[in-house]
C-alpha cells in the first residue's frame, strides 16, 4: 500500500469546519504574510501531526489551537480521502512565537493512525 500524506485531507476537513474562525488555512508552512489567524496542518513522521494556529494574539491562538484539536480528537472519522482510526494528543497546545514573523502562535502534536481510502 502507498503512502498517503493525510495533511491535505485534515486541512480541508478543518477548513470547512472552521472558516468563519480562520482567514487562511496552510499545509506545510505559513509564509510571513498569511493573513491571521491561520492554521497549519503538517506531517511529522508516520503517525503524527502539527498544528500550528498563528494569531495577532497568543491567547487566541493557544485558545483555536485547543479547539481545533479536540474538534480532529471528537470527529476523526469525518475526515474525507483517508480512514482515520484514531487522533488523539501527544501532548497539549503549547504558547510560542514564531522567530521569523514574530507573531503569536500555539502549536500542538497529534498521533494519528490512519490508511488512505
Amino acid at each position: 500500500m502507498d503512502y498517503v500524506d493525510a495533511s491535505s485531507n485534515i486541512r480541508n476537513y478543518l477548513k470547512a469546519a472552521f472558516s468563519d474562525e480562520f482567514k487562511a488555512f496552510r499545509t506545510w508552512k505559513i509564509e510571513a504574510g498569511a493573513p491571521l489567524p491561520c492554521l497549519l496542518v503538517k506531517t511529522i513522521g508516520k503517525s503524527t501531526i502539527q498544528l500550528i494556529v498563528r494569531s495577532k494574539d497568543d491567547v487566541e491562538a493557544l485558545v483555536k489551537c485547543t479547539e481545533v484539536g479536540n474538534y480532529l480528537k471528537r470527529n476523526f472519522a469525518d475526515i474525507e480521502g483517508v480512514n482515520v482510526f484514531d487522533i488523539d494528543f501527544q501532548m497539549p497546545p503549547i504558547p510560542n512565537v514564531d522567530e521569523d514573523s514574530g507573531k503569536d502562535e500555539a502549536w500542538c502534536y497529534m498521533n494519528i493512525n490512519y490508511f488512505e481510502n
